[in-house]
């Protein structure tokens, strides 16, 4: 939200990456560095108001051919022309150039050093890979609340993408147009919230890698929640339909149900609900090669569908914390994976059938003192392709996330500590499968001191250094430590 008033925040940043821990897997003579800064000023009146941001940042890396630059705006503005109308526009535009990082180096790809992997450097064979990303968007909507009663909002956007890769050279531009229009109807004293609208879009691309497509597609919802004794009842569904290159698709309805019963034992929540996620341009047509493989098109993609269940509560310890917790289930259709179709060729596929279930529990505190927040979350996840019965690529089946902070005066420091176990299956395991996997565990820490208008803030990620990685053959961030120095008006 634009603050009334004149107002402006200066804000830079330095830092550096951790050297590599062994002196076998140095890559370069020097300590990686990153830095940026960016200037926000804003105005406002009880009318009219608006903001701007201009910001760049740049970063050495800290692998082999790592390096990136951006640049960056963005801006909004409001009107507020009648009680009850707000008209508002906003826009950002970003440019990404950066070195591309394929994969780590492999005894025959590099000079190895007699490692049996080289986590820091590159193949050689993509040695000079460049990408340039240029994105940007511009919205608007007009919001009117009519009365108490009735509220309706319209919505109108475009996205636009631009990127040049270099070695290999590929070029694409694509646009998505948007429009939404959505009221709310409230009955007296909330017994009866009524929501409904409807959208559309319009998506295309032309590239060498995609070539030239357009997707049109359209959407109408609606959504009922009743009061029904203590308990709150919602119900609602959402019909897509759509078409590519002017070649229809089937029509999928969408309907959920869901429930919040307030009890002594807290709130408890229930809901089932079915979803999908339509295919991509992207993973429809992509014709390119990327890391050793040839990537080929499949226009016969169907939607992924899915229908989940969840039922959880969230409760009050007394005065000093909150616990909530939730038990799940999802059956899933049609998921798209990479499929191997040769020993050097790939598509995007609509092969996996799928059931996910779980725990989802996290707890906050205030154990001691008000000053000290601490703060603990648990999932379980089992994940499973009922097809190949086996585990589903990249699902870790434990993570566990524990934080603390505390506020003594102008200073505050706090730490978090994540831990995600092995992942069992990749996908493409025929390829990456004899790559070590191990469990991740990352420790961050930070401090920070504020007095007036001037804040300085330190962050230490990955404060142990910690090498691993999720997906294959990509080493995760190492120990990065930076400062960030504030001032705002």
């Amino acid at each position: 939200e634009i603050p009334v008033g004149l107002h402006t925040r200066w804000r830079a940043t330095g830092g550096v990456y951790a050297n590599p821990p062994a002196d076998v897997w140095k890559f370069r003579d020097h300590t990686g560095g990153l830095g940026g800064g960016d200037v926000t000023t804003s105005y406002g009146t009880d009318e009219v108001r608006g903001a701007l941001t201009l910001g760049a940042r740049h970063s050495d890396g800290y692998r082999e051919q790592d390096q990136s630059d951006q640049w960056e705006t963005s801006g909004r503005a409001e009107w507020h022309p009648a009680p009850g109308t707000q008209v508002t526009a906003a826009g950002a535009w970003t440019s990404h150039q950066y070195d591309v990082f394929p994969t780590w180096c492999v005894p025959g790809a590099c000079d190895t050093r007699g490692q049996a992997f080289q986590p820091f450097r590159i193949d050689t064979s993509s040695r000079g890979s460049y990408t340039r990303s240029d994105k940007g968007f511009v919205f608007a909507t007009l919001e009117r609340t009519v009365s108490p009663r009735l509220n309706w909002l319209a919505r109108g956007s475009w996205v636009r993408t631009h990127f040049t890769d270099v070695t290999p050279t590929d070029w694409g531009v694509s646009n998505r147009l948007g429009t939404e229009l959505r009221g709310t109807l409230v009955a007296p004293e909330r017994a009866r919230v009524v929501t409904a609208g409807a959208e559309g879009t319009r998506s295309d691309v032309t590239s060498d890698i995609f070539r030239t497509h357009t997707e049109v597609s359209g959407a109408a919802y609606a959504e009922v929640e009743q009061g029904v004794g203590s308990a709150r009842v919602t119900a609602g569904a959402r019909v897509d339909a759509g078409a590519v290159d002017g070649a229809a698709r089937a029509a999928v309805v969408s309907p959920r149900v869901g429930a919040v019963f307030p009890t002594s034992w807290g709130a408890w929540r229930a809901s089932i609900a079915r979803g999908f996620r339509a295919p991509t341009l992207a993973e429809r047509f992509v014709t390119t090669r990327a890391f050793g493989f040839q990537v080929i098109p499949n226009p016969a993609l169907d939607p992924e569908t899915a229908w989940s269940v969840e039922l959880g509560d969230a409760a009050a310890l007394r005065a000093w914390g909150r616990l909530d917790a939730a038990v799940f289930w999802t059956e899933a259709r049609q998921l798209i994976e990479p499929v191997l179709r040769s020993q050097d060729t790939i598509d995007f596929e609509n092969v996996a059938r799928a059931r996910l279930r779980g725990l989802d529990a996290s707890l906050t505190a205030t154990p001691f003192t008000p000053a000290l927040t601490v703060s603990g979350a648990y999932l379980f996840l089992d994940a499973r392709d009922l097809k190949t019965d086996s585990a589903l690529a990249f699902r870790p089946k434990h993570l566990v996330t524990v934080s603390a902070d505390y506020r003594w005066r102008s200073f505050s420091g706090g730490a978090d500590f994540r831990y995600s176990s092995r992942i069992e299956r990749i996908e493409l395991e025929a390829v990456y499968g004899r790559d070590p996997r191990i469990a991740a565990k990352v420790l961050d820490l930070r401090a920070g001191w504020q007095r007036g208008p001037f804040a300085a803030r330190l962050l230490v990620a990955n404060a142990l250094n910690y090498i691993y990685n999720l997906i294959p053959r990509t080493l995760e961030p190492v120990r990065t430590l930076s400062v960030v120095l504030t001032w705002s008006d």
